[in-house]
């Protein structure tokens, strides 16, 4: 959410935007937004952990102070998590298994435009909750791999119930 969409990875088709914004012992790569199939090429300094989102839903409010509760921001986030199905993960051709236990909820909220941009005018999204399943991995040995991700919602509603991800990385660590 710190980066406008021209510039944010999760909005990036190719892998060309996966450097943005990386720093520390961690890279993250990007999953898509609403319903997606991408494929991206990106490449990873040796000796960083990776992480990323099978599928996840975050709910921040649309303007500032409408009046919803934190606990109202955690239900919503969660909406959907309940009901996905068919998750998957897969790095360098070997499956995860049983990736739903990896979920993770938000417990407390935060605002998620906190670290926007002040040129672009933020507006205080307190209270904002995030909710999905999400891989942590050690880092991997230099030289190519492959990492697939994603999953999706099995819930007919309008709030992205019939989401589907579908995530493709070929990484090169150097």
């Amino acid at each position: 959410m710190a980066e406008p969409r021209e510039n944010n990875p999760v909005a990036d088709q190719t892998g060309k935007l996966c450097a943005t914004r990386q720093q520390g012992n961690v890279w993250f790569l990007a999953g898509g937004f609403g319903s997606s199939k991408i494929s991206r090429r990106c490449e990873i300094p040796a000796g960083k952990s990776i992480f990323f989102p099978v599928v996840n839903m975050m709910y921040y409010p649309a303007a500032e102070h409408n009046g919803f509760s934190c606990a109202n921001a955690i239900r919503l986030a969660a909406y959907n998590n309940g009901r996905a199905v068919d998750l998957f993960v897969e790095i360098d051709g070997v499956a995860v298994k049983d990736v739903i236990r990896f979920r993770a909820r938000t417990s407390k909220c935060f605002n998620i435009l906190e670290r926007v941009d002040p040129a672009f005018e933020p507006y205080n999204a307190y209270p904002s909750a995030s909710d999905g399943f999400w891989i942590g991995l050690k880092p991997l040995a230099p030289g190519p791999h492959h990492i697939k991700f994603g999953g999706r919602y099995n819930r007919s509603s309008s709030a992205f119930g019939k989401m589907v991800q579908d995530i493709d990385y070929d990484i090169t660590v150097k």
